[in-house]
């Protein structure tokens, strides 16, 4: 599937006009001309990202996150190239921006564990480029938390823990459909909730949203369904499916898009992969502790899912 993802971008001709049109609607001086500076760059950075995405899906666990973690940076400098045609600018965004904690003590667990933002580099450079996020500097994200803001991770969530993280909605067109439940859940009336969404909804046209109550659900209509790419506070799994986190107060104090979970999340583990080798192969071979299948199901989803979000994203800006 992966394969079939980015063949159009595969041909010199319509990826230059693409990069233009995108150049053009940002209002970058001399589109055109850029657009054929930048084209081979942008088409390399795709088929790289493909390459190493096809790998890391066909390698053991042992290796598997290195192999999908510059998967993944190989395909966001594509997507950062749609919008700077002059990346990288300097050696600053060159970094990957973010640090991890040095060394892991004899009672390390995964999801404990924390990454923690720099002021410069890759991971602040596609949030400005392509989310027009700033100053998330000294910002600290723990690994359960960006697991929980992954809905493909919820139904295990569920079998390990027995707490249900997520309401689910059904999709129809621009509406959303909800249990009534999710009121209660909020403690909100149905004109909070609505204000509730409109406040913490990242995404620009998907911000005008109506709620209105009926017999057995509440009905959410959007005028234009927010993008998979920057999603939030609704996350979508890999089928489409929409849903809300039970835990309001999480939705509203993260705002990262669900690339940058993935990347601080593929980052942290390909740097274990790395660098704590006893660790990392105790956890493989004898499946110590809790963290093995979170981060085993969190590999086999993130295979495919960031991909997709990324062919989301080229699609929707070439609408």
């Amino acid at each position: 599937m992966i394969d079939d993802l980015f063949i159009p971008f595969y041909s010199a001709t319509y990826s230059r006009k693409y990069l233009t049109d995108q150049y053009e609607a940002n209002k970058v001086s001399q589109a055109k001309t850029k657009s054929y500076q930048v084209c081979s760059s942008f088409m390399y950075h795709l088929q790289h990202g493909q390459l190493y995405f096809n790998q890391g899906t066909h390698s053991p666990i042992e290796i598997k996150p290195v192999l999908l973690f510059y998967g993944a940076v190989q395909l966001l400098k594509a997507c950062i190239l749609t919008r700077d045609p002059n990346y990288p600018e300097n050696s600053q965004v060159l970094a990957h921006g973010v640090t991890t904690r040095k060394r892991k003590k004899a009672t390390y667990r995964f999801l404990e564990d924390e990454v923690k933002i720099q002021k410069n580099g890759l991971f602040s450079h596609f949030l400005d480029k392509m989310f027009h996020m700033k100053h998330l500097e000294g910002e600290k994200y723990q690994m359960v938390t960006l697991l929980q803001h992954i809905a493909d991770m919820h139904p295990l969530f569920k079998r390990l823990t027995k707490n249900s993280l997520s309401y689910k909605a059904k999709l129809q067109n621009n509406t959303v459909l909800m249990s009534q439940e999710i009121l209660d859940g909020y403690h909100m009336t149905v004109n909070r909730f609505e204000q509730f969404l409109e406040t913490n909804t990242t995404a620009k046209d998907s911000k005008n949203v109506k709620v209105q109550e009926e017999k057995n659900n509440i009905k959410i209509l959007f005028s234009k369904l927010p993008p998979r790419w920057t999603s939030q506070p609704w996350l979508y799994d890999i089928t489409g499916d929409m849903y809300l986190l039970k835990n309001r107060e999480q939705v509203h104090s993260y705002q990262l898009p669900e690339l940058a979970s993935h990347f601080l999340l593929l980052y942290n583990l390909s740097m274990i992969c790395r660098y704590e080798a006893e660790w990392w192969g105790d956890l493989i071979h004898t499946f110590d502790g809790t963290d093995f299948p979170y981060i085993s199901h969190y590999l086999r989803i993130v295979e495919q899912k960031i991909p997709l979000i990324i062919a989301s994203y080229l699609e929707s800006s070439g609408e």
